[in-house]
């Protein structure tokens, strides 16, 4: 085969596969962020599925993405990688067309929260990526050069396929490893000085290519997506020219009609706040242990709050399930969302800066409701994510590496065994 074409084929497996590594990736990182927009898809067209089916397809789709992108960009299965990826396109051209049309949703959602690009970029990358798969799929099997032996690339698939799955089940569980949010840790709560008390807020939803603001007291339902939060001058809320957004976007908290969140997020000491972005959703079981992680943290005189994603009716209704002693207040479910991910977590703050998130369901109950001591407690609630993602990648890249090092040694060793099979084969018959 002439260099040109070799380089050719080598620079379109690296370029393709790591756009296909990336997007799988991203959204397996932030798992629930795709399952959100998942459902946001569903909502458009009116469909209704369990969200455990919703996130089996996040979590199938993601890995099979990254899977066959890795694999790809190290010229391994040179027939099924680019054949599977192109099958993918498929679909995704023809929905990312009608996206770009309709646009019913800001934005498709392929590399999560890490990249959001416009719908007619997505359409224009998808259109380009399925021209370079139609040659790969054409072209890829002529060059036999690859990283791994074919007679082990089934453990390279094994191997990237358990990282992926580590990866998206952390996320899912805890938190997402790697964090690409507006609320990431290390962002300030505490709100910034642009609006002042004699502002109102407005609340900016999309649905369907539109966009409208909407009032604490009547916001949409759940089909729309929300967009951001403004501050608006009392003297004229009507007149667009007076509304003034601030230098950051900031949690917005409620009591009633009332935005208390000056009140609510401190400014200075720490502060623990629990978030429960979709009450109805949420596992009454973990009440006992909120509740003592609440009596624990007041005897340590720090300040604890609960955010909820529903109206005054819903949070007394909390208030009388879970039998909660907190104050409890309003959020916008979005903006709960993007702070941090579960269906109950824990937020820690210090001086209102964000230190640490994690997720009720992966904590260790005996540790939360009975700390041997103060530090056990904290330590307990930090979590892990980016040290976690650090090791895993040192961890797996290692033994890739050790696997194409020692290719050659492998195959020796399956040959001998395959040898000792066949004389022993050989001798019973």
């Amino acid at each position: 085969m002439p260099m040109w074409k070799r380089i050719v084929l080598w620079t379109l497996r690296l370029l393709v596969g790591g756009v296909f590594i990336v997007s799988g990736l991203t959204k397996m990182l932030d798992l629930w962020g795709f399952v959100f927009k998942l459902e946001e898809y569903l909502a458009i067209w009116h469909i209704v599925q369990p969200r455990t089916l919703v996130f089996m397809g996040a979590m199938a789709v993601s890995g099979y993405e990254f899977v066959l992108g890795t694999l790809l960009a190290m010229g391994c299965y040179k027939r099924v990688a680019p054949w599977g990826l192109l099958l993918t396109m498929l679909v995704m051209l023809p929905l990312t067309a009608y996206i770009w049309l309709a646009d019913p949703v800001s934005d498709c959602g392929c590399f999560g929260d890490f990249w959001v690009i416009s719908n007619g970029a997505t359409f224009a990358k998808n259109i380009v990526l399925t021209a370079a798969l139609i040659y790969l799929a054409a072209r890829n099997a002529s060059l036999h050069e690859s990283l791994f032996n074919p007679a082990i690339q089934w453990i390279v698939g094994a191997w990237i396929s358990l990282y992926i799955i580590i990866v998206g089940l952390y996320g899912y569980n805890a938190q997402p490893m790697v964090d690409f949010r507006g609320f990431k840790v290390g962002t300030s709560l505490v709100a910034s000085d642009a609006g002042s008390d004699e502002d109102d807020f407005e609340f900016i939803y999309s649905k369907n290519g539109e966009t409208a603001r909407f009032a604490i007291d009547n916001l949409p339902d759940s089909t729309w997506e929300f967009v951001d939060r403004v501050a608006v001058s009392r003297d004229d809320s009507t007149n667009s020219e007076k509304v003034q957004q601030g230098a950051q976007r900031e949690l917005a908290v409620f009591d009633g009609v009332d935005d208390v969140t000056a009140d609510v997020i401190e400014s200075e000491g720490r502060q623990m706040l629990l978030v429960i972005p979709e009450p109805r959703r949420a596992d009454v079981s973990y009440t006992y242990t909120i509740n003592e992680i609440y009596e624990y943290a007041d005897s340590l005189g720090i300040p604890f709050a609960g955010l909820l994603g529903t109206d005054a009716r819903g949070i007394a209704r909390w208030r009388d399930v879970s039998m909660a002693e907190y104050p409890c207040y309003a959020a916008d479910d979005t903006q709960l969302k993007e702070l941090s991910r579960g269906l109950i977590s824990l937020v820690m703050l210090n001086d209102g800066v964000i230190t640490s998130k994690t997720t009720l369901s992966s904590m260790n109950p005996e540790v939360v409701e009975s700390p041997s001591s103060e530090e056990e407690f904290f330590d307990e609630l930090t979590g892990y994510g980016a040290r976690w993602f650090k090791a895993l990648n040192i961890i797996f890249g290692c033994a890739l590496l050790l696997l194409y090092l020692f290719q050659g040694l492998i195959l020796a060793i399956r040959l001998k065994i395959k040898s000792i099979y066949r004389k022993k084969h050989a001798k019973n018959s």
